[in-house]
């Protein structure tokens, strides 16, 4: 099993946060767009957790995780 985890959210400040935060601790993914998250899913998967932010433009929250 993978320890990776994705954060996905459309707010470059917010991510780089997490980062700065849990990168220490965990191995961390960032994507800035639901189209972003597949593609790195797609390169990089699998992960072990995804945290996405639910009200993003184009594609949402709810969307990507389907």
């Amino acid at each position: 099993m993978t320890e990776k985890i994705l954060f996905v959210d459309d707010e470059l400040q917010l991510l780089q946060a997490i980062e700065r935060q849990l990168r220490k601790r965990f191995l961390l993914v960032t994507a800035e767009s639901g189209d972003e998250a597949l593609q790195v899913m797609e390169k990089e998967g699998p992960f072990a957790v995804i945290v996405s932010d639910m009200r993003m433009p184009g594609m949402d929250g709810v969307q990507l995780l389907a």
